[in-house]
């Protein structure tokens, strides 16, 4: 089995220097909560980068709010439209759980969330993406329990000495107060049960093939032009593959920002 985490904005600042060097072989990142871009978790990005950086997998986890169908595909296009430029080596997974009771405040029921499940994952796949379910054991076997999620990989959550979930699944997190180096406080630790990097990679997904991607830390006196010319494409492209962080106005790059360039 590998040894991972998973981790948010709620870790803080973490260094992924001193995380890879715990023997940590996968994070998973939450890229946020909901269907809206504001929702995007704030260190996402940093969190992505760094352990990219330092050479360590990584999958994504997105908590769903989602009261229905329509906003399951919301929250799915939201995801994908992050990760476009993004090597993730791991599964893409919808954290299905409320606790905060938002679902129970909403009257969403438990077939609604089966719903919400198999349209998050359905939209993930039709997009060549590995999608998966984290789900507490008992969400799994009293709430979200459904041939129709059967064949999306699950990921249990049940902090215990070992897992009981009677179903398949690729994904153990066997508890929530770890202690890694690099990260204050208690963290999630996580088992993976199959090589999935090897799995997505030999089943041409999530879109690894097409991966080639340098970072650039924008310094003074740069603009998109100089930069594009350094690495042999247009600032037209280098514009796109960095919208989500520049802006609207390709003009205003900061200094400080890490631009992706992305060659084909």
């Amino acid at each position: 089995m590998l040894k991972g985490i998973d981790i948010s904005s709620h870790n803080g600042d973490v260094n992924m220097e001193k995380v890879k060097s715990e023997g940590i072989d996968f994070i998973i990142i939450r890229i946020g909560y909901g269907k809206n871009q504001s929702q995007i978790d704030k260190s996402f990005q940093t969190n992505y980068e760094n352990a990219i950086k330092n050479n360590i997998p990584v999958g994504i986890y997105l908590y769903s709010y989602a009261t229905n169908i329509e906003d399951a595909e919301k929250e799915a296009n939201l995801v994908l439209n992050n990760i476009s430029n993004l090597k993730i080596e791991y599964p893409i997974f919808i954290d299905m759980e409320d606790s905060d009771r938002y679902k129970e405040k909403h009257n969403v029921s438990y077939n609604t969330c089966i719903d919400i499940c198999e349209k998050f994952c359905t939209v993930i796949e039709d997009a060549r993406y590995y999608a998966g379910i984290y789900a507490s054991l008992d969400w799994l076997n009293n709430k979200i329990n459904s041939s129709k999620l059967d064949r999306f990989d699950k990921w249990v959550a049940q902090w215990n000495a070992k897992c009981s979930y009677k179903k398949s699944f690729g994904m153990w997190q066997y508890s929530n107060a770890g202690k890694i180096n690099g990260i204050t406080g208690n963290v999630d630790l996580n088992y993976a049960l199959y090589d999935y990097p090897k799995i997505i990679k030999n089943s041409k997904l999530n879109h690894l093939s097409n991966y080639n991607i340098t970072y650039y830390t924008v310094t003074s006196g740069d603009n998109l032009s100089l930069i594009a010319q350094k690495f042999g494409t247009t600032w037209q492209r280098l514009y796109e593959q960095n919208k989500n962080v520049i802006g609207n106005n390709p003009d205003l790059i900061q200094i400080g920002q890490t631009l992706i360039i992305k060659k084909d």
